[in-house]
């Protein structure tokens, strides 16, 4: 399988790591883009482990997710590609996705 990231979904995990920089530290942003990077890594191993993603299921594209700490990390599969199209902090409000 082929992964590819979106725009947005860089952007978002960009988002992630200058918001814990800005108010942690350099060392907790790198420490949770990794976790998300490796989480990302398993879909090589099959794109079926992640689950339905409910609030995107009015587009029918299939979109699933992966959980890493309080990151949602949501994907969906085209062919032989898989493309990670957003990064979400769990915490946020859920209406922002839509």
């Amino acid at each position: 399988m082929d992964i590819q990231w979106t725009l947005e979904a860089k952007k978002d995990l960009k988002k992630i790591y200058v918001f814990y920089t800005k108010y942690f530290s350099e060392t907790l942003a790198k420490k949770i883009k990794n976790q998300v990077l490796e989480k990302v890594k398993i879909l090589e191993l099959g794109t079926e482990l992640g689950q339905e993603e409910a609030l995107l299921k009015h587009l029918n594209q299939g979109h699933r997710y992966l959980i890493s700490k309080h990151n949602k990390i949501i994907y969906k599969v085209e062919g032989n590609t898989v493309y990670i199209t957003h990064v979400f902090d769990t915490r946020q409000n859920s209406a922002k996705l839509r």
